[in-house]
């Protein structure tokens, strides 16, 4: 029978007994098997009497003695713990007990623990004891509270289970007549120290260690994909990746069917205000360099491709949005072009500042494409650029290159197949338009909000997956995304025929679920296609579209 493997013993998995290392078999009895079985399910978290006998009274003859510290003394003797120095079992006095051992491999995978607090050390003859676990503790509790509830802290005082993939060590020592504790964040596949820190034990504030550990595991999640090789994905997108470890998956006042889609389609929004908090705070501090602003800059603009469909709905910051990208781009940009992936990313904020800035956006893709080893990001930087300048068939050929070096399903991968739609969208090419927009939405629910934005020109009679995506679309997010196409896309295009052909689809599957005045006045002044005859011709909502 499989048993899940502990540092001196080995447990079996219907926990009924254990074998030490000399091979000595220890049987527990109901009631301590129930015990072990609740606190290794609830790792790294307090366990009062109350819940911890609530276990035990389900047990039948065993629940007749009620005394819990009872129960987990004779548990220790059996598993060979400590309550001074516990490896397994700690006490919370006046509280109860939590399970500081390795836990059992199927009651937490890898993926559900982010970060373990762990392994707890002291210097010299300090016995940091039940101060070193309330420390430990108030940490994980501050790192919680600052994680989305899927991200999960556990404590492990021993250090023993690795499968987490960051971990913060503590280290505690006694100087000058006061206790201090260095914690260490580390990455465990690569070894490294991303952060290392020494506070005083009386004086710590919790909520702001926690906040400089997150914040430097942040960083070092955009650095660690930005290492120049073949496959670096472009700073926006490495950014998004970044952060998705630190939001919510689900955003509130999502239209019903957008929320579904949990971010296959449209990135979470609580990602961009993730980034906006940790790059303002570095700036407001004083920390800030050349490449902070242009993150900053990055942030901004991606937060108009991944989620301008919602927000603009509800506010309209393009302006001062415009005004501060000029303030943090054109001061840092000289700055910024020594490092090829840095000018990378300000040409690509450049473009979308629009096309006043969009030549010399272009002439500083094509510099830097030539001595980036990060041929990913250089080859879709310079192909979306292209395409705006009218190049398609570079612009494609560049794209088409790209794509092999993504991560099948990635978020880089979609960012490419997006843009590949876009110019074979605006070339006029709808059959293989088409064809690659099969690739880009795998999921039902998808194929809608992606087939509408990149809806053909002529397409009068829309398919099933958008019928059902306008039925349930609101008013305001429709109007929205009508501008929304425009701002982001069509008018970043220089020739007439792509803006038209970016925008016309979609404004007339909108003008017939909607009416005419769907599409706002910015909208059909620049592009007056947008209000031509609709074929058939109809002002009112057509019944294919409810």
């Amino acid at each position: 029978m499989a048993a899940n493997g502990f540092q001196h013993i080995s447990f079996a998995p219907d926990m009924s007994h254990a074998i030490r290392d000399d091979g000595q078999a220890t049987k527990f009895t109901r009631a301590e098997r129930r015990l072990l079985i609740d606190l290794t399910s609830h790792a790294g978290n307090l366990r009062s009497r109350e819940q911890l006998l609530n276990a035990v009274a389900e047990i039948g003859s065993d629940s007749s003695d009620r005394n819990i510290d009872f129960f987990i003394t004779r548990l220790r003797s059996k598993i060979g713990d400590s309550a001074k120095n516990p490896k397994y079992i700690a006490t919370r006095y006046g509280e109860g007990y939590v399970w500081v051992g390795p836990t059992p491999a199927q009651s937490q995978s890898p993926a559900e623990c982010l970060v373990a607090i762990g392994p707890v050390t002291t210097i010299g003859n300090d016995d940091a004891g039940p101060e070193a676990f309330r420390f430990a503790e108030a940490l994980a509790n501050d790192l919680r509270a600052q994680l989305p509830s899927e991200r999960t802290v556990a404590i492990r005082l021993n250090g023993s289970d690795l499968s987490s993939p960051f971990r913060i060590s503590l280290t505690f020592m006694v100087h000058g007549g006061r206790r201090e504790c260095v914690s260490s964040l580390q990455s465990n596949e690569s070894r490294r120290v991303i952060l290392a820190r020494r506070d005083d034990c009386l004086s710590t504030n919790f909520d702001q260690l926690a906040q400089s550990h997150l914040s430097a595991l942040w960083q070092f999640q955009v650095d660690q994909s930005g290492h120049g090789g073949p496959d670096t994905s472009p700073l926006a997108v490495r950014m998004v990746e970044a952060a998705a470890l630190f939001a919510d998956d689900i955003s509130p006042g999502l239209p019903r069917e957008i929320a579904m889609l949990k971010g296959e389609a449209f990135p979470s929004p609580a990602i961009w205000r993730k980034n906006d908090t940790q790059l303002r705070h570095l700036i407001r501090s004083g920390q800030s360099t050349p490449t902070t602003r242009l993150m900053l800059a990055v942030n901004i603009y991606t937060r108009y491709i991944t989620d301008g469909w919602r927000f603009l709905a509800n506010e309209d910051p393009r302006e001062s949005d415009q005004a501060e990208l000029e303030e943090l781009i054109l001061e840092v940009l000289p700055a910024l072009m020594d490092d090829p992936q840095n000018a990378l990313s300000a040409a690509n904020v450049l473009s979308f500042m629009g096309p006043s800035h969009q030549v010399l956006a272009l002439e500083i893709a094509e510099e830097a494409f030539k001595r980036s080893t990060a041929l990913a990001d250089a080859l879709s930087t310079l192909g979306r650029l292209r395409g705006f300048a009218g190049d398609f068939d570079g612009a494609l050929d560049l794209l088409h290159r790209a794509r092999p070096l993504c991560k099948p399903g990635s978020i880089f991968d979609r960012y490419v197949t997006s843009c590949i739609c876009q110019n074979l969208l605006a070339a006029g090419e709808f059959a293989e338009k088409d064809r690659e927009l099969e690739s880009l939405t795998k999921s039902p629910i998808s194929k809608g909000p992606y087939r509408l934005l990149y809806a053909n020109p002529g397409e009068v009679t829309p398919s099933l997956p958008v019928r059902i995506h306008l039925a349930l679309m609101p008013r305001k997010y429709a109007r929205t995304a009508v501008l929304w196409s425009y701002y982001i896309a069509a008018r970043l295009f220089r020739t007439r025929e792509a803006q038209k052909n970016l925008i016309v689809g979609l404004a007339g599957h909108m003008r017939r679920r909607f009416g005419d005045d769907i599409i706002p006045e910015e909208v059909s002044a620049a592009i007056p296609a947008t209000m031509a005859d609709l074929a058939p011709s109809s002002s009112r909502k057509s019944p294919a579209y409810v």
